[in-house]
C-alpha cells in the first residue's frame, strides 16, 4: 500500500503554473525592450552618419562644380537644379523632379536646399531634431559658419557639446555656409 502512495507522490506534474508563465513573460518583455532600445539607438546613429556623409558629398560637389567661377550666382538662387542635372546628388537622397527646383529629401525626411550666397553657398537642412543636430554640430569642420533656427551663426569649430545642445534647442533648420 505504501508503494502505491509513493508512486502517486513521485508522479510528475505536466504544464506550467500561472506564476511561472508570468515570470517567463516578464523576462521576455525586458529582453524585447532592451533590443528595441538598442535598435533605436543604432538607427539614430546610422541616420546621423548618413546625413553627415550626404552633407560632405554636397559640399564637395558644390566646390567642384563651381571651381574657378568666382561666385555661385545671385544671392538666394537655388542650386539644386545644377546638382541634380550634373548627377552630383548622393544616392541616399531622394530627388523629386516634379518640383522646380527639384526637392531633395534626406534620411530624416527633411529637405536639403543648396543656395547661392554670391561668393559662398548655403546648405539648408530641415527637420533636424536634437538627436541629429548635436552630433552634426560637434563633428562639423571646414564650414564658414553654421546657423541653427533663428540663432546666431557659429564660426568656431569644432563646436563643443554643451554649446551644441544649447543651440540645437533653437529649431529644426540648420544652415551650413561654405565657400
Amino acid at each position: 500500500m505504501q508503494s502505491v502512495r509513493n508512486i502517486k507522490m513521485i508522479k510528475k506534474q505536466y504544464g506550467v503554473t500561472l506564476l511561472e508563465l508570468m515570470a517567463g513573460l516578464t523576462v521576455m518583455a525586458v529582453v524585447v525592450a532592451g533590443a528595441l532600445s538598442l535598435y533605436q539607438s543604432a538607427t539614430a546613429s546610422q541616420r546621423t552618419t548618413q546625413l553627415a556623409q550626404d552633407l560632405a558629398a554636397i559640399r564637395a560637389a558644390a566646390k567642384q562644380i563651381w571651381q574657378g567661377q568666382g561666385n555661385y550666382g545671385a544671392n538666394g538662387t537655388s542650386l539644386n537644379n545644377v546638382l541634380v542635372f550634373s548627377k552630383r546628388v548622393p544616392t541616399t537622397i531622394r530627388v523629386d523632379n516634379n518640383t522646380n527646383p527639384p526637392t531633395l529629401t534626406h534620411v530624416a525626411n527633411g529637405t536639403i536646399s543648396l543656395t547661392s550666397a554670391v561668393s559662398a553657398f548655403d546648405v539648408t537642412l530641415t527637420n533636424i531634431d536634437e538627436e541629429l543636430c548635436v552630433p552634426m554640430l560637434t563633428g562639423a569642420h571646414g564650414w564658414q559658419s553654421v546657423t541653427v533656427g533663428s540663432g546666431s551663426a557659429i564660426t568656431v569649430f569644432p563646436v563643443d557639446p554643451p554649446t551644441a545642445v544649447n543651440v540645437c534647442n533653437a529649431g529644426t533648420t540648420v544652415v551650413f555656409r561654405g565657400n
